[in-house]
């Protein structure tokens, strides 16, 4: 009895197909190792061009061209606002770091052909992002609000510590660094309530009014003298005048009372001899 023409061989023997051959293979290649054409080992001051190596750039230096059989490196310096720090077979130098001033940052190093620029923080400012040796970002110092007092400066890389003002004390702007202490004014005025740490006592007020009213007064009291002042001044000026006046008219009357002649009445003066003729002296 013959097998029925559609019967095909048991499933269990294998025949050989395309697909596992071709997985073989890939698997074979896969793991094979690969081989990269080694670099050559090149000094310290040397870089590696193809096969060869060619002498480094000095710090400040690019390199324009290569070296080749018979030639060695041809560098050039680097254009302003670059740098290279060491030596190198770089083709381009490096961009300077910028010290943007709207991020409160100032140059403290500018940049040079061998050294990159450092940043720092403006005055007034203090830094918030350290990136290695330079700032990245600042901020401004922090303002103490009235009522404190500046504990301790800011500097560089902290910002302003500020403190309240214990009780009894007083700052009126926080620019302080102790706090003041507050006056007692009750000879004038009585305390309208506990004195705060940013304002004073009410007396301030009104000590402040009554020496406006002092101040105005003296003012307007020194006005009217200085308008009455002329007045008196002529009164003055024209009894001077009189009395020179009267001086002077006194003295040309001596003047000329001196310069006048005298007036001398002449008498005739007779000599008179007394006559004892005839007469005794007993007559």
């Amino acid at each position: 009895m013959e097998p029925p023409g559609d019967w095909g061989p048991p499933p269990w023997r294998s025949t050989p197909k395309t697909d596992v051959l071709r997985l073989v293979l890939y698997l074979t290649f896969l793991g094979a190792p690969c081989y990269a054409p080694a670099l050559p080992s090149c000094k310290e001051d040397e870089y590696p061009v193809g096969s060869e190596c060619c002498p480094k750039c000095s710090p400040g230096y690019r390199v324009k061209e290569a070296c080749g059989e018979l030639t060695g490196t041809v560098c050039e310096p680097c254009p302003p606002g670059t740098y290279i720090a060491h030596l190198n077979g770089l083709s381009k130098c490096l961009q300077c770091q910028m010290c943007d001033p709207a991020m409160g940052l100032r140059a403290s190093r500018n940049c040079s052909r061998t050294e990159n620029a450092v940043c720092g923080c403006s005055p007034g400012h203090f830094c918030i992002v350290q990136d290695g040796d330079h700032c990245a970002a600042c901020r401004a110092y922090a303002t103490s609000s009235p009522g404190q007092r500046v504990q301790k400066g800011g500097t560089e890389s902290q910002d302003t510590l500020c403190q309240n003002c214990p009780p009894g004390t007083f700052s009126p702007n926080g620019t302080l660094e102790e706090c003041q202490h507050q006056t007692k004014c009750s000879w004038l005025v009585t305390k309208a309530g506990a004195g705060t740490s940013s304002s004073h006592w009410v007396w301030w007020f009104l000590s402040g009014s009554l020496v406006i009213v002092i101040v105005c007064s003296t003012v307007g009291l020194i006005i009217c003298v200085k308008r009455r002042k002329p007045r008196g001044d002529v009164v003055k000026v024209i009894v001077s005048v009189q009395r020179k006046r009267q001086e002077a008219e006194g003295e040309a009357t001596v003047i000329e009372a001196l310069q006048a002649p005298p007036d001398v009445t002449t008498v005739a003066v007779e000599e008179t001899i007394p006559s004892f003729t005839g007469r005794s002296p007993n007559h």
